[in-house]
């Protein structure tokens, strides 16, 4: 065979060898709970919703889509398997508040000692609502000269150590816009709600500034970050640093599209 042939098959099986590399991405298994926490997270189980599968979801799948070598598999477990996960490197991403404990799990984008506040993944402020005329009464812990206040709030969410004060019966409901729809009518005497995404108000079409009020201060302030497991942050740093760098602007619309939906089940 001349030698010119053999060149060709040469370099033919080269770029045969080549292709498959050029076109491999990496794969990002994200671990979520397998509990509703509307509107971050909907649907219960292991199963992963195709369609309206939760603000978190959604904003997770356009940051990695932003970014084209890498995948992402979703995964749902318990949350506490999640983490422990995450720390043994059987799952690669998941989306958590900051804390002393959880930095010795994964890696938080950090900044002189402290999580990088311009790369969090989301940051939501939890406000309490009421009438104006039960506004007047409210001293930023409780309200003054009522023994009992009906509260109502999304079952997947913990108000307990942030609203500490006796008074407050709880009524959970499923998602935000039924609250504020019970609270028009009378049902309860306060709701709490998302009421800023990223420090921008983000007030549902439900509220009626007329005959409600937005109390201050904000009774929680949560503060998410996608931490990524050791392993993979040690084998994948550029790309972790690349999927960060999407998180500098907000998605907000996500989360409000959620948020003013009349049910999240």
């Amino acid at each position: 065979m001349p030698p010119i042939a053999w060149r060709k098959i040469l370099w033919l099986l080269q770029l045969l060898i080549w292709l498959p590399a050029a076109a491999a991405t990496e794969r990002l298994r994200f671990c979520f709970q397998d509990v509703a926490l509307a509107p971050y997270y909907l649907g219960d189980g292991q199963q992963i919703r195709a369609v309206r599968p939760g603000a978190t979801i959604e904003h997770l799948q356009n940051v990695v889509a932003a970014v084209p070598d890498v995948t992402l598999q979703l995964v749902r477990y318990p949350w506490q398997r999640c983490l422990r996960y995450l720390q043994t490197g059987e799952v690669d991403a998941v989306v958590a508040n900051y804390s002393a404990e959880r930095h010795a799990l994964g890696v938080f984008p950090m900044k002189d000692e402290q999580p990088d506040p311009k790369r969090k993944f989301t940051q939501q402020d939890i406000c309490l609502v009421t009438s104006k005329a039960l506004a007047k009464k409210w001293n930023g812990q409780s309200f003054t000269g009522l023994s009992k206040v009906t509260l109502a709030h999304q079952s997947s969410r913990s108000l307990h150590q942030s609203l500490t004060h006796r008074q407050f019966v709880r009524v959970p409901i499923s998602a935000q816009a039924k609250a504020l729809d019970m609270l028009a009518q009378n049902k309860v005497q306060a709701v709490s709600m998302v009421c800023k995404i990223a420090g921008k108000s983000v007030m549902p079409s439900g509220f009626d500034p007329q005959t409600m009020q937005t109390l201050e201060p904000s009774v929680e302030v949560l503060h998410g970050y996608l931490v990524f497991s050791k392993p993979f942050y040690s084998a994948n740093q550029r790309l972790a640093e690349e999927l960060w760098s999407q998180l500098r602007e907000p998605q907000t619309a996500i989360y409000l599209e959620y948020l003013n939906a009349p049910d999240l089940d």
